[in-house]
């Protein structure tokens, strides 16, 4: 009896273990290039569309990247100055204005090699991945920040050549937000979402 109990605490504590575990570098490695791989299939195709493309960039962005935490971070403390409509307006556009990004960068994939050559848990839930891009024996290493939470990857950063992507929007936003405030940048953000998709599907 009392072998068979602690037989029995024994594999609950197995089982309880394994399905609370923290992911490790290898499945965080694993999921970023299966999103990766997912997107640069599409692009690899000529007959889809340019339309369909974004929309699945669109998709991954939506699935994939810690929306609300870098809106937040982009504007300052102009999000605390912001209604809570004004603050869900932006998280919205702003995601539409990072998967349009990525699209523009996409523009320029001509079959580029990829690899994945190192992740790193640089502290509890927060991952580095680097990744070398090579094209025509030219190599560039891009850095992707990433975060559990949950049991779920998001992206937090993407570094390229040094350049941080979510510094680089901040940088970008608070010229504007200067002399404006969050709701006028949504009017602003707006307008060039709809010029820059435009001008990616025609």
């Amino acid at each position: 009896m009392k072998k068979n109990l602690t037989y029995f605490c024994f594999l609950f504590f197995i089982i309880f273990y394994t399905t609370n575990s923290s992911a490790n570098s290898s499945d965080v490695k694993n999921w970023l290039k299966y999103e990766i791989d997912q997107i640069i299939n599409l692009y690899k195709n000529d007959e889809i569309s340019a339309e369909v493309k974004l929309n699945a960039i669109k998709e991954t962005i939506n699935k994939s990247f810690a929306g609300k935490s870098i809106a937040k971070f982009v504007v300052g403390n102009k999000w605390d100055e912001a209604s809570e409509e004004v603050r869900e307006n932006f998280v919205e556009l702003f995601k539409e204005h990072l998967s349009l990004t990525v699209g523009s960068l996409m523009q320029s994939y001509s079959n580029q090699k990829y690899e994945l050559i190192d992740a790193t848990e640089v502290k509890k839930g927060l991952f580095k991945i680097d990744m070398e891009l090579t094209f025509n024996e030219q190599k560039t290493l891009v850095t992707w920040g990433v975060k559990e939470h949950k049991n779920k990857f998001y992206v937090m950063d993407l570094i390229i050549a040094d350049i941080s992507l979510m510094r680089a929007k901040r940088s970008e936003f608070s010229s504007v937000l200067k002399k404006k405030n969050l709701k006028e940048l949504n009017i602003i953000l707006k307008d060039q979402n709809l010029e820059s998709y435009n001008n990616l599907i025609n």
